[in-house]
C-alpha cells in the first residue's frame, strides 16, 4: 500500500488505455486501501485468512477498471491460499498463477501490453524459482524484477502506449503493489 500511496501519481500521469483519464493509480490505490482496511479490521492468523480479507477488502472498494482487475487478482490469489497457514514458495507460484488467469478471465476482451500481462509475467517468474528451488526472498525478488521488465515491454505490446510514449499505467501500478 505504502509503495503505490507514494507512486499513484506517477501511475495516474501514465494513464492512456483505454482511455486517457488519469485515475488508474488513484484507482488502483483506493482499491488496495480498501484491502488493507479490511485486513487490519479482520485480523487473520493465517495466510489464507489474510489473503480473504484483502480481497473481500479489494472487492469492497475496487475503483474503475484497475481497480476491479486488482481486485481479481487478489480474489485468485486468496482462492489458492484459503486453506494455507503459511506460505511456501510452491504456493505462492500457483497463488499468482490463479490470481493470474483470474484477472484474464474476469476480463471479456483481454489486451496484451497490461495489467494483465504483467500479472501473467510476474506469475511466470514465480513458476520459475519454484522449479529451481528457490525460496520466497529470491522469488520475491524475481516476481518484482519480471514485473519491471514486463511493464517496460508494453508499449511494444500495445501500440496507444507505443503512440503516448508511455509504459502501461494498470502494470505499472501492478509492479508497485
Amino acid at each position: 500500500y505504502d509503495w503505490l500511496a507514494h507512486n499513484h501519481e506517477q501511475v495516474n500521469r501514465l494513464n492512456v488505455f483505454p482511455v486517457p483519464d488519469g485515475d488508474t493509480g488513484t484507482n488502483m490505490l483506493l482499491t488496495i486501501r480498501s484491502a488493507w482496511n479490511n485486513v487490519v479490521r479482520r485480523g487473520g492468523q493465517t495466510v489464507g485468512s489474510v489473503a480473504e480479507a484483502a480481497a473481500e477488502g479489494a472487492h469492497q472498494g475496487s475503483r474503475g477498471n484497475s481497480g476491479v482487475i486488482l481486485g481479481q487478482i487478489l480474489r485468485g490469489f486468496a482462492q489458492t491460499l484459503s486453506e494455507k497457514v503459511h506460505i511456501l514458495p510452491g504456493d505462492m507460484a500457483e497463488a499468482l498463477r490463479n490470481a493470474s488467469e483470474n484477472a484474464y478471465n474476469s476480463v471479456p476482451a483481454p489486451v496484451e501490453g497490461t495489467i494483465l500481462t504483467v500479472a501473467r509475467e510476474m506469475s511466470s517468474a514465480a513458476a520459475g524459482v519454484t522449479e529451481q528451488g528457490g525460496d520466497i526472498r529470491t522469488m520475491l525478488e524475481n516476481v518484482v524484477e519480471a514485473g519491471d521488465v514486463a511493464v517496460q515491454k508494453t508499449p511494444d505490446q500495445l501500440p496507444a502506449l507505443k503512440k503516448a510514449g508511455v509504459v502501461d499505467s494498470g502494470g505499472k501500478g501492478l509492479y508497485y503493489v
